[in-house]
């Protein structure tokens, strides 16, 4: 009864946030006006950040007054500093090369202020593990790279309405499907996620870099943390695979850009997801994005058999779809 109470007044909380989003959003100026980079004609609120990182701290109270907080406060020192270097970003949009510098600084403090972060074993499915611990370069370094590589695919497909937390959700649903545990943590902010996502439709409110950030890296640790000393659950191929498509379309818009000879980190419009808009609109482009990331790792979670031809029709299946909206 008193979890059920806890949890009814902070569900009342976020409500008054959301009522006054538009206050909130005005003084902290956190309003997206449409460029040329932008898909929306009208200005938005970026008040997704505001809104999940107060249902995860209020999940975290829920949790420490009912004692059912088993984790540690360093825990998130990640997710509290790229929530702010990425609220920052929104209000006064940051120097790209400098948000790296202050992101592999937040990493590397974040891992040394938690172990379970650093990546001690690579677990696979079809070759055998490969242990690293206590080996600097790839305790640190391999964990950086991953951090940010999937803060960034992640960011990468953040053009459309809906598509960056729908995405997101379709990601922490397969991690629960592995190990329900993690709604213990994060149950409050994926429901949180969840209202969300009809607010973000229907009232003109977007996640901003905060909100894409902090769904990221909340991923991303709860990867890095199953991957420390004892066996994973998610094995490498697994991650791979979530990260195929975003990671591939990020991969050929860096190479694109350097080729022609621009800025390999300043947006355009020739993502993946800007295609399908164009050619389908939104709700369908979120639908196709949904099928080509999720198909192939639910599949993978049914049979580990398919793994080479899984990856093979996904890396297929963008080339198509660039071709066909080209």
């Amino acid at each position: 009864m008193q979890f059920l109470i806890y949890n009814f007044f902070s569900f009342l909380i976020l409500f008054f946030l959301f009522i006054f989003r538009n206050e909130i959003c005005l003084k902290l100026k956190l309003i997206d006006y449409p460029n040329d980079k932008s898909v929306h004609r009208e200005k938005a609120l970026l008040f997704g950040g505001i809104f999940l990182i107060s249902s995860l701290f209020l999940n975290i109270i829920i949790l420490i007054l009912t004692n059912k907080f088993e984790s540690n406060f360093f825990n998130f020192f990640l997710i509290l500093s790229f929530f702010l270097v990425a609220l920052i970003d929104d209000i006064k949009d940051l120097n790209p090369n400098l948000k790296m510098i202050l992101s592999i600084i937040i990493c590397f403090i974040g891992i040394s202020l938690d172990s379970e972060l650093k990546i001690n074993n690579l677990f696979f499915f079809y070759s055998d593990n490969i242990y690293l611990k206590n080996n600097f370069f790839f305790n640190y370094v391999l964990s950086i790279l991953c951090i940010l590589l999937f803060l960034n695919a992640f960011n990468f497909i953040d053009g459309i309405n809906g598509l960056a937390s729908t995405v997101g959700l379709s990601f922490f649903l397969y991690l629960i499907i592995k190990n329900p545990l993690i709604l213990n943590l994060y149950y409050f902010f994926i429901i949180s996620l969840l209202f969300f996502l009809f607010i973000n439709t229907k009232y003109k409110v977007f996640l901003g870099d905060s909100g894409n950030y902090l769904i990221s890296i909340c991923i991303a640790m709860i990867l890095l943390k199953e991957n420390s000393d004892q066996p994973s659950l998610y094995y490498a191929e697994e991650i791979f695979l979530l990260l195929l498509i975003p990671g591939l379309d990020m991969l050929r818009l860096f190479i694109v850009r350097i080729f022609n000879k621009s800025d390999p980190f300043k947006g355009d419009h020739n993502h993946l997801h800007h295609r399908l808009f164009n050619k389908f609109g939104n709700l369908k482009t979120v639908l196709i994005y949904l099928v080509i990331i999720n198909l192939p790792i639910y599949i993978f979670f049914i049979s580990q058999e398919f793994l080479y031809s899984l990856i093979f029709i996904s890396i297929t299946t963008y080339f198509i779809l660039l071709k066909y909206t080209s």
